[in-house]
């Protein structure tokens, strides 16, 4: 592991805020040191969830993954993570989480 410094987006604990309110657990990861490791993991449902939080106000938000965080996604050989920047997003999200098979 590297020393790393856990760096918020402006929108984090807004995004974290909104899956709390949709009855989501919540677990920030922002400080893992695992390279490309993404922000949260999210459980609904009895399903741990890995999400990205990307502030689109920004352009480095609007880039989507960057290199260190495509690679964890592509390698990762468990669900998809996911990325929301948005409340909105959180709620399509955790609405697509719920919605029967």
């Amino acid at each position: 592991m590297r020393n790393v410094r856990a760096r918020k987006d402006d929108n984090h604990d807004e995004i974290v805020t909104t899956f709390l309110a949709t009855g989501c657990s919540v677990a920030e990861t922002i400080a893992t040191g695992i390279p490309g490791f993404p922000d949260l993991v999210v459980g609904c449902m009895g399903v741990d969830h890995l999400v990205e939080d990307k502030n689109r106000k920004t352009r480095y938000g609007r880039a989507g993954l960057n290199a260190n965080q495509r690679k964890f996604a592509d390698s990762w050989r468990g669900g998809k993570v996911e990325e929301v920047g948005t409340p909105d997003d959180v709620i399509a999200l955790v609405q697509k989480w719920r919605k029967p098979c």
